[in-house]
């Protein structure tokens, strides 16, 4: 559904407190939010956007990282990369917990091993497997951790890529007329975070279509070399002065 469509959808008035809305569909009075503007892509839920550091925005009804809604509509490739981020963010999640319970039950066994070698007097193999097999789930703890860094590197990598295609969207539909107060409004950051987007688009902008430059080297079409031996033969002999 595009954005015309979607504005069309909302009501006129707040259904909670019959305040006014934006052209978005958002209440001036109570912050209740209508219409398909405010459509969750992930969760499919009419629901606002709330600060985030990271993913900066995200939805108030699953958590997952949003764009937050304006008049220009978010693109197909935004919304693949904000599942992408999700999907990474949730894996993160999931190896982040596996760690911390393979640590604790480590923790605990070699715990218990050691109370054993306290009261126990267990033959040196016996003592040493006990140990290795206590140290199994510590291991298994710092393999998880650093699955969760890395979903959680590739995480960010989608979210970043999702933010500068929003700010590149909307510095094109104000014709590059955009300054960094007017980007934070719109993606309801700070100025220090526009500024660095609009850096970052300009960038990506150059990278992918470069300007032609001027020439700052003027080159001009070279005479015909001229022949030493030549000249020297083709020289008069009156001109010619030999020495005494």
């Amino acid at each position: 559904m595009t954005l015309p469509a979607a504005l069309d959808a909302r009501p006129d008035v707040c259904s909670a407190c019959s305040g006014p809305l934006d052209p978005l569909g958002r209440c001036a009075k109570c912050g209740a939010v209508f219409g398909e503007a405010y459509r969750c892509p992930l969760c499919q839920a009419i629901s606002d956007v709330e600060a985030s550091q990271p993913p900066y925005c995200r939805c108030r009804s699953c958590g997952g990282p949003r764009i937050p809604p304006s008049a220009s509509p978010v693109s197909e490739a935004e919304v693949a990369l904000l599942r992408s981020a999700r999907s990474e963010q949730l894996r993160a999640g999931a190896f982040r917990a596996g760690s911390g319970f393979a640590l604790a039950s480590g923790a605990i066994s070699l715990l218990v091993t050691l109370i054993v070698f306290l009261i126990t007097s267990p033959a040196p193999v016996a003592k040493v497997a006990a140990v290795l097999a206590s140290l199994v789930p510590l291991a298994l703890s710092f393999f998880t951790l650093s699955r969760a860094r890395s979903h959680a590197r590739k995480f960010e990598a989608a979210l970043q890529q999702a933010w500068l295609l929003a700010a590149t969207r909307l510095v094109a539909a104000h014709q590059g007329q955009l300054n960094a107060k007017g980007l934070a409004q719109l993606l309801r950051v700070d100025e220090p975070r526009a500024e660095l987007l609009l850096a970052e688009v300009s960038v990506h902008d150059f990278i992918t279509q470069p300007s032609e430059l001027p020439p700052r080297v003027r080159v001009t079409e070279l005479a015909e070399p001229v022949d030493p031996v030549a000249t020297v033969e083709t020289t008069p002999a009156a001109s010619v002065v030999s020495r005494p």
